[in-house]
């Protein structure tokens, strides 16, 4: 059900003359001259930097405090042929950071190996246990890459040990920093970078730029796929590297890319930062999620064919079964989740989740109910919890948790996410306490979700043109972001659900004779919502469908607000007490009966209401939706509603327990026969004689009930202690004029017009 209100932003408007006349100087359409605009690109020379970056904005790697001593200290050690150990990190920024120093070391002619932590094991950054592995099996220098800058203690004893410890990092840089031998970090606070903000795979390019003398272009690939999956900023410099780096791996020589590629159905030459984002960097990244990445870095460096497919399956594999797990975690938390939706921090925990993945899963959790996420496992064996975090828009979930600091035995991250562990003997008061503190703090906190829109694209500018120079700005990413459309006043139309589980909701948008593709991942409640075809305005994302030749343009569409009322088809002949359970709506019910039955079982969060003329109409807050239950009398009773709520969605329900229509208006011949048989009775006892009179009549109860009210209205029988009599000589009168037949006329009329008729008739009556 669509009761979710969200917020759409629209980013300040530019000022039309000068974004006409920069349209006007680069030959493009007024949207893109806008989006330039949005970025700071003002001028014609400014828009063609930034579309073709220069290779030139990739610095000198001298630039960065402690470079010279740094590439002294790896240079003796290849000449002195020091066992040097490049020790990385397990996500798709660590082991790309790995190859490339691994490579370029190599390239030296280094005696060089690498190792990759496990993430189960030896955890993230610099561990004593294994640099003491690395330390007695030969190693004399160690260089870190994607890690290190917080590895105080493990640096301090290889250094015990009289090994040197040379750190590439780029996480935040604690107020100490370790006694390494080096430190390239970005941002070292003795010597900022130019480029502050480059990943792991960035800072690594830079030092093996300063080894090799010159940049090395063949590390772009690897430094793209890095700098992508780690969501750094994409201007600059890291623009740069995504640019020329997606170039280069559309036509990729090395053999593991390529067999990944090949295994994963991924076209080379259709590669973008989507492709990266999504299809390359989540298999890379499960490896480390469920086990040792080492076999990644195995892969993006290995010269054997056969071993790079053998590799590469292996990895999707992984991915496969990371999936798998994800999937059954999501569905056990989504559960649990219900339960403590109206807590401002939701903290759920359970005994043996895959701690590898619940990051994942908090980032699924709070898509869905909007609201900040702790997903943790339960270890029992080690008495011990640990587990993910992840926020929302304006809630810093590193200040909330961080609260409780000194009571965890582990914790890290930032505004929007975190990582954590406690013993599980506290693990009932923190749930309570961090709940508790995250009130606190979200007192002001919008609980609906804000779309950031970044141009409200006119309908008739809308083709493949507009779209191929807004693909211009690409790759899109952090400070850099694919822009969010909003397209106005059109009609979905063609609606359907879509998708091996029909989960996804497909349509065709129709305005002045032109139409546009249109898709909504896992948006399938849409279907029932917009197949009155609203005029509705829709925000998304557009790009080109390219289909046997033919190339099209789609929106993939985020959200919509419609333009007048919304009217859902939900008429089923049985209720299910299902949707009594839906919070934050708003049910009403015509009959009596009905409600006494449904009003106990329904949601504390909603508000009910049984429609009389005589009662006010509850004012409700905008977009709550109104579920109508159950039929009214008559038809004007439901006008009513309609006027009264028209702007809130409307589910439209009917229950007709009665039957009215079905069972039609008794003939003139039916009331002849039961007069005549009451004569035959004389006195009839209802509690004795109902049963008689079913099976002479051969007609239901209720309608020879009607019967009865109409005779008795026109005073042709009387009752009296449940008998009724025949009234002798009793006046003409016709029982079309009583009230009762009138009643059940106008009865049969609202469900022929509201239950029987299409949704098409039923719409075409709203609307007149």
């Amino acid at each position: 059900m669509q009761n979710k209100v969200t917020i759409w932003k629209l980013n300040e408007e530019t000022a039309e003359v000068r974004r006409d006349q920069l349209a006007a100087e680069l030959g493009k359409s007024r949207t893109f001259a806008e989006l330039c605009l949005k970025r700071g690109l003002d001028t014609k020379e400014a828009v063609d930097s930034f579309i073709t970056p220069s290779l030139d904005l990739i610095g000198d790697p001298f630039l960065f405090h402690d470079m010279e001593k740094a590439v002294e200290r790896i240079m003796a050690a290849v000449s002195g042929s020091e066992k040097i150990t490049i020790y990385g990190d397990y996500d798709a920024d660590g082991v790309t950071s790995t190859a490339i120093l691994y490579e370029a070391i190599e390239l030296l002619g280094g005696q060089v190996d690498y190792f990759i932590p496990n993430r189960f094991k030896e955890g993230y950054g610099p561990n004593i246990e294994a640099f003491d592995l690395l330390i007695d099996s030969g190693t004399q220098l160690i260089v870190t890459v994607d890690n290190g800058v917080s590895g105080h203690e493990a640096i301090s004893h290889a250094r015990s040990r009289g090994v040197d410890v040379i750190v590439s990092d780029h996480h935040e840089c604690p107020e100490v920093l370790p006694e390494a031998y080096a430190i390239i970090h970005p941002r070292h606070p003795e010597k900022h970078y130019s480029t502050p903000d480059l990943s792991g795979a960035g800072v690594s390019m830079k030092l093996a730029h300063a080894l090799l003398g010159e940049n090395p272009t063949e590390f772009l690939e690897l430094a793209a796929i890095g700098t992508i999956a780690d969501l750094v900023s994409l201007t600059g410099e890291n623009r740069a590297i995504a640019y020329y780096g997606l170039n280069v791996l559309k036509q990729t020589q090395r053999l593991g890319l390529i067999a990944l590629m090949q295994s994963g159905n991924i076209k080379p030459e259709a590669v973008n930062e989507e492709t990266v984002g999504f299809q390359l960097a989540p298999p890379i990244n499960a490896v480390g999620r469920l086990g040792d990445a080492s076999v990644v870095v195995d892969l993006l460096t290995t010269f054997d064919e056969e071993k790079a497919f053998k590799l590469s399956k292996e990895i999707l594999s992984k991915n496969d079964e990371r999936k798998a797990i994800v999937e059954t975690i999501t569905k056990e938390a989504l559960i649990m989740a219900e339960e403590k939706k109206d807590q401002a921090m939701m903290v759920l925990a359970q005994k043996n989740w895959h701690e590898g993945v619940l990051g994942i899963v908090a980032s699924k959790i709070t898509e869905k109910f909007h609201k900040p996420v702790l997903v943790l496992t339960i270890n029992e064996a080690e008495d011990k919890v640990k587990g993910s975090g992840r926020s929302i828009d304006g809630f810093n979930l590193y200040e909330c948790v961080n609260a409780f600091r000194d009571k965890l035995q582990s914790f890290g991250g930032h505004e929007m996410a975190c990582g954590l562990s406690l013993d599980r003997s506290y693990l009932s008061e923190f749930s309570v306490e961090v709940n508790r503190k995250a009130e606190a703090l979200s007192d002001s906190l919008k609980s609906e979700k804000i779309f950031r829109i970044e141009t409200a694209i006119e309908w008739t500018e809308i083709d493949t043109q507009v779209v191929e120079e807004i693909n211009l700005l690409r790759p899109f990413g952090q400070d850099n972001p694919k822009p969010l459309v909003k397209i106005a006043a059109v009609h979905p139309e063609n609606t359907k659900k879509i998708g091996a589980n029909q989960t996804h909701f497909k349509a065709t948008l129709q305005r002045d004779d032109k139409q546009l593709d249109m898709i909504a991942f896992n948006r399938a409640q849409w279907s029932d919502i917009l197949k009155s075809s609203p005029e509705i305005d829709i925000i998304g994302y557009l790009s080109i469908n390219e289909w046997n030749g033919f190339r099209k343009v789609q929106l993939q569409a985020l959200d919509y607000k419609s333009r007048e009322p919304l009217v859902i088809d939900q008429r089923k002949s049985v209720i299910q007490e299902e949707m009594f359970k839906t919070s934050n709506v708003h049910f009403i019910f015509f009959q009596k009966a009905v409600a006494r039955k449904w009003i106990p079982r329904i949601d504390a969060e909603s508000t009910h209401q049984v429609a009389a003329r005589e009662t006010e109409l509850k004012a409700l807050p905008s977009g709550i939706p109104v579920i109508i239950v159950d039929t009214p009398e008559n038809v004007e009773d439901f006008k009513t509603i309609y006027e009264t709520y028209q702007a809130h969605p409307l589910y439209l329900y009917f229950h007709s327990p009665h039957e009215y229509y079905l069972k039609g208006m008794p003939k003139k011949h039916h009331f002849q026969k039961l007069y005549k048989w009451l004569m035959k009775k004389q006195e009839v006892v209802l509690s004795k004689d109902t049963k008689q009179m079913v099976r002479n009549m051969n007609l239901d109860k209720d309608t020879l009930k009607f019967m009865l009210m109409v005779f008795l209205e026109n005073e042709f029988v009387t009752m009296e202690d449940g008998k009724l009599s025949l009234v002798s000589n009793p006046s003409k009168k016709q029982l079309e004029d009583t009230l009762t037949y009138k009643k059940r006329l106008k009865q049969i009329e609202a469900e022929e017009v509201l239950v029987y008729s299409s949704f098409k008739e039923l719409l075409a009556y709203l609307k007149k």
